[in-house]
């Protein structure tokens, strides 16, 4: 199983990808919904105001680092080497590195973690066959661990000295070339048992890019942000919290690409984000919380006193409405998916499904790879990938970035149109129809890239005002005649299963859920999770509000953790399936706590 976990010190899950075995075969048109309860919306398209990044921002030249110099040159030998092996290589890449983290979190006043860390780390791919077949293709079966990624991350010394750099890329170069020659023994061996149907080749060449960014600097003030933290984390122990904390990561990445396809590539970008979290345990024993995060490309962006003031105050009043609420039952119904947790909604039940790497994958389920060009949404809903998106309306997406980790510029990728399937999120490893990466090839160092989504977009051509969507429940509510319908307004994050061996389901773990009664009384309840199947899911989309909201997180997969949006109207569906959630047998603490403070220190 794989996950995507939102950042933070009380991080929710968000959900992807896992499992293995036979590829499971979809019918050829799906089921459409019956016309009677199709609701009709008004021609007005959902608000998006997006900021792309121009082909030639941050350009520098003149900022190039001696390390690309010193990478190309040893690429160029490795690979003269390696060309001339009884088992060639036909590709080479280095990618580098060099990454400062800085992370402080305080709680009840207190600081608990302070920690300032750098490291540089080197991933070398090495492909030994042909593009049609090498060592990268996955095995018919897993049994032996070799389909699983090996986790590895090369050791480079820091600074420009020439002589270290070039050992350390020789010495991992050498390990990673026997691997991946022993790799192809075992993928030809494979592929002399299985069926000599034409597959798609392995993978996609790209053209060259020469692209320099100037190196990033981290501006911030240490001991205010321990200051502001403390204050924070001691404001945050109100009403029925226990537990109050309050975190900041900021961190400093610049990465260096070279490829034997002549890619010279060198990124530099910092990012922080802030949290506040609260907590308490029910007398049933269910962990309660609640969390509230913000992202910017610098600590400067990051919320001043007065908001953080308002972050507490949600946080805090939400939490206290939770420990008071009842527990619910499992219901099937209409429900209100509101902006953040239809964002979430999207990245489990669609998002995963269209990477591209997962039609081909033989344990995969490929829930949408016979399905391009066909409807799967309502015809007024688009859906596109694009990581060139700096901010929409206002906000500053956590999925930006300009070249993907397999040195391809990142690039729009639609993947639905007018309700119909039209693409894939790709990386440089072809499928059919889909021959080449559009730039979301994405890892973690010391994983193999595999295509994952950045920056996910929800549009709609034809909306409603949030206050008109409640009313549209109420008549779907009255319609189905069911008791009660369901408005889900925050989540912690969710997970998915894509693979054949398991069933082809979703979960989305949400925080703040209402019933909603016909009469328009609404009620707070706790407890459930939202689950699913995705074909069905996305046929259930029946309205969609103007007003559009951003999830921002992080997802882990197969290729590790990578920073990810998610963005979308609030969405009415006709019918969602509720599920009790998992209550640990516990119980709150026996005595109190010595005291709670009152004051700020």
């Amino acid at each position: 199983m794989r996950w995507i976990y939102a950042l933070g010190a009380a991080a929710g899950l968000l959900g992807c990808p896992g499992g293995s075995t036979a590829t499971v075969k979809q019918p050829p048109t799906p089921p459409g919904p019956p016309a009677e309860i199709r609701v009709d919306l008004p021609s007005i398209p959902s608000k998006v105001e997006v900021t792309r990044s121009a082909p030639t921002d941050g350009h520098d030249p003149s900022k190039r680092s001696p390390l690309l110099d010193i990478m190309k040159a040893e690429n160029e030998r490795q690979m003269a080497a390696l060309r001339a092996q009884k088992e060639p290589a036909h590709y080479l890449a280095y990618q580098l590195v060099e990454q400062r983290v800085v992370n402080l979190e305080a709680e009840g006043g207190a600081l608990i973690t302070d920690s300032d860390d750098s490291a540089r780390n080197l991933d070398v791919e090495v492909r030994v066959g042909t593009p049609d077949l090498d060592n990268t293709r996955n095995l018919a079966s897993d049994d032996n661990g070799l389909n699983s990624p090996l986790t590895r991350r090369g050791v480079v010394p820091f600074g420009e000295d020439k002589q270290a750099i070039s050992n350390a890329l020789w010495l991992e170069t050498d390990r990673r070339y026997r691997e991946a020659v022993t790799a192809l023994g075992y993928v030809r061996q494979d592929q002399s048992t299985l069926s000599k149907q034409k597959a798609a080749p392995d993978f996609a060449s790209d053209k060259a890019d020469v692209y320099v960014e100037a190196p990033a600097t981290l501006v911030f003030d240490k001991q205010q942000w321990i200051d502001r933290l403390k204050r924070c984390s001691a404001k945050a122990l109100k009403g029925s919290a226990t537990r109050g904390s309050c975190g900041a990561v900021f961190q400093q990445n610049t990465a260096w690409f070279v490829n034997s396809e002549g890619d010279q590539i060198q990124l530099s970008w910092t990012n922080a984000q802030m949290s506040v979290s609260v907590g308490v345990k029910a007398d049933d024993g269910m962990s309660l919380s609640r969390l509230e995060q913000r992202f910017g490309r610098q600590p400067g962006d990051l919320p001043g006193d007065p908001d953080i003031d308002k972050m507490i105050a949600t946080v805090s009043g939400d939490l206290d409405a939770l420990h008071n609420a009842p527990l619910a039952e499992p219901y099937v119904g209409p429900a209100i998916l509101e902006g953040r947790a239809a964002g979430v909604f999207f990245h489990e039940v669609f998002g995963h499904r269209i990477e591209g790497h997962r039609q081909k994958e033989l344990t995969s389920g490929q829930t949408f790879a016979s399905y391009v060009g066909k409807d799967i949404a309502p015809e007024w809903l688009s859906v596109y990938d694009d990581p060139q998106i700096s901010t929409l309306n206002g906000n500053q997406l956590n999925g930006f970035y300009r070249f993907d980790d397999e040195g391809v510029r990142a690039q729009r990728a639609p993947l639905i149109d007018q309700g119909k399937l039209v693409g894939f999120v790709m990386g440089r490893n072809p499928i059919k129809g889909f021959a080449q990466s559009n730039g979301h090839g994405r890892r973690s160092p010391g994983l193999p890239p595999v295509a994952r989504q950045g920056n996910l977009v929800v549009e709609v051509t034809k909306s409603v005002p949030r206050a008109d969507l409640e009313k549209l429940l109420v008549e779907e509510i009255k319609r189905q005649k069911r008791p009660y319908g369901m408005i889900f307004t925050d989540i912690s994050g969710g997970f998915t299963n894509t693979s054949a061996f398991a069933p082809q389901a979703f979960k989305v773990n949400p925080v703040m859920a209402y019933k909603l009664y016909a009469d328009g009384k609404k009620e707070l309840v706790r407890g459930i999770d939202i689950a699913g199947t995705p074909l069905v899911a996305l046929q259930s989309i029946r309205a969609a509000s103007r007003e559009v909201e951003t999830f921002n997180g992080v997802c882990g997969a197969e290729s590790g953790w990578v920073p990810v949006s998610a963005s979308s109207p609030s969405l009415l569906i006709e019918r969602l399936e509720i599920e009790k959630g998992f209550i640990p047998p516990d119980r709150p603490p026996l005595l109190g706590p010595p005291s709670i403070r009152k004051e700020a220190p």
